[in-house]
């Protein structure tokens, strides 16, 4: 594989449907490689390493909200909306800009991981750099990442995700076999990020954007950041409360969390291919593309969501078992907890999208409609954490998730004129079904052949009840 630097300003000719399934797979091996490196981790060193490791992860995911994670939104939008304007000139000084501020907040915010380990968490030193390296990598891969999908070069980076994916499992069985059993196992993935980060890096971004256009990069991103500590930095946050609880808590609490954000990556993939449509609709005041594009994403993701979510709710135990082991019998009991929140918290992304890539002022609907959320998780866990233990984590993060996805989806129903009853009212149904089909398997005698097949049922049911939608789906793929 010749290196060649991302050419900004020459998109490749790859259809819609082409990039939305490049996206999966580019994002789908970025966060399969993370859980596949967890679960040896799990399955090798055990549950209390393999939960440290996730504490620590998530203390890096966590500051990584603080402002970079924003910036794959930026570099999305922003280059996009500048191919849209033929304005080469402005497509490198925007790229140059937010390259910038990623690498200047990304050092302010790492110099922060070793004290705050060690203050929180009577960490040691050292392992405290091991989070800030984990800290750099993911913002500088993330941008990069964001940069491939708004100039149009999807299946470059997918190429380099193929790379680094073999680079972290190869280093993680490495360090495994040679007996490694502390924080360290967090390098494997540390250095397949910084090579994703060198190797997609825009080094020929150059030039300076006008005063007014790098004061609305940067109000984007910082609204979008505040918004993202408040939704994203909540799921993080539910792992640090469960290791403020002790190790055996983040133990248990990890597995389950683990086993249910892969399936985001699909609705983070989808979302990172339909952006820079909706920014070029935003752009062309064509509300009609708009309302479209967001009606048919809601409904594709709700016809995906919900028989994968609710399917791995209620068959949590038999699922639990196979991938991580017996000694992690405990964590099956969680999952519905995050299968829930994470699914009404998907359906919402389309809404989230349609939002934030309209004018600057709607950015305060993500922002204080996250920060509501993260509100009721805090009071959610001051209330239930000291009753009910990690599980009261998993309520409270359910809770918080759920008010913001359901407040942002109701902002994007009135601000498009959906039709959106119907579709408000089988969602209802639907997490109420998986409640209660979870509620009674897991409250019944263990039994992974009846889990199995209730799980299954409902999935084949629900995609059955969907598959007119997905028939008109596949007829708008383009």
């Amino acid at each position: 594989m010749r290196f060649e630097p991302v050419r900004l300003n020459e998109p490749a000719a790859t259809g819609a449907a082409k990039r939305g399934l490049l996206s999966i797979i580019a994002i789908g091996l970025q966060g399969g490689t993370r859980f596949l490196s967890n679960l040896l981790i799990g399955r090798v060193a055990g549950p209390l390493i393999n939960g440290a490791v996730a504490s620590a992860t998530a203390l890096a995911f966590l500051l990584h909200t603080f402002w970079p994670s924003s910036s794959p939104g930026a570099a999305s939008k922003f280059i996009a909306r500048a191919r849209g304007k033929k304005d080469d000139a402005e497509v490198h000084s925007v790229t140059r800009h937010i390259a910038l501020r990623v690498v200047q907040v990304t050092g302010v915010l790492a110099v922060a991981c070793p004290p705050l380990w060690v203050w929180v968490y009577d960490g040691q030193w050292w392992e405290g750099l091991c989070i800030s390296v984990i800290l750099i990598t993911v913002s500088t891969s993330q941008f990069a990442r964001g940069v491939h999908f708004g100039a149009g070069q999807v299946a470059r980076g997918t190429r380099y995700d193929i790379l680094i994916s073999i680079i972290g499992i190869v280093t993680t069985v490495l360090l495994l076999s040679l007996g490694v059993r502390n924080l360290l196992l967090t390098l494997p993935m540390s250095l397949a990020l910084g090579a994703y980060s060198l190797l997609c890096w825009p080094w020929t971004a150059h030039g300076t954007p006008e005063r007014a256009l790098r004061s609305e990069i940067d109000k984007f991103i910082t609204f979008s950041a505040l918004g993202s500590m408040a939704s994203a930095g909540m799921l993080q946050t539910s792992q640090l409360v469960a290791a403020w609880l002790g190790p055996e808590e983040a133990a248990r609490f990890a597995p389950a969390l683990l086993m249910v954000t892969p399936l985001s990556i699909i609705a983070t993939a989808l979302t990172m291919a339909l952006y820079p449509s909706m920014a070029e609709a935003q752009g062309g005041n064509d509300t009609e593309r708009l309302r479209r594009q967001t009606d048919l994403a809601t409904r594709g993701f709700m016809a995906v969501m919900i028989p994968s979510f609710g399917g791995m709710a209620i068959a949590a135990r038999p699922i639990i078992e196979l991938v991580w082991g017996h000694r992690f019998d405990q964590s099956p009991a969680l999952m519905p907890f995050f299968c829930l929140a994470l699914l009404i918290n998907n359906v919402a992304t389309p809404s989230v999208s349609s939002i934030t890539s309209g004018p600057h002022r709607n950015m305060w609907y993500t922002l204080l409609l996250s920060q509501a959320g993260l509100a009721s998780a805090i009071v959610a866990w001051l209330l239930l954490v000291q009753p009910l233990g990690v599980f009261g984590v998993a309520l409270g993060y359910g809770i918080g998730a759920s008010v913001t996805a359901i407040s942002l989806i109701v902002v994007a129903w009135r601000m498009y004129a959906q039709r959106w009853w119907p579709l408000f009212a089988q969602l209802v149904v639907a997490v109420a079904a998986i409640a209660g089909l979870s509620w009674w398997r897991h409250s019944s005698p263990p039994d992974h052949v009846l889990d199995l097949v209730v799980g299954t049922g409902f999935g084949l049911l629900w995609l059955g009840i969907s598959v007119p939608t997905l028939r008109r789906l596949w007829g708008h793929r383009a």
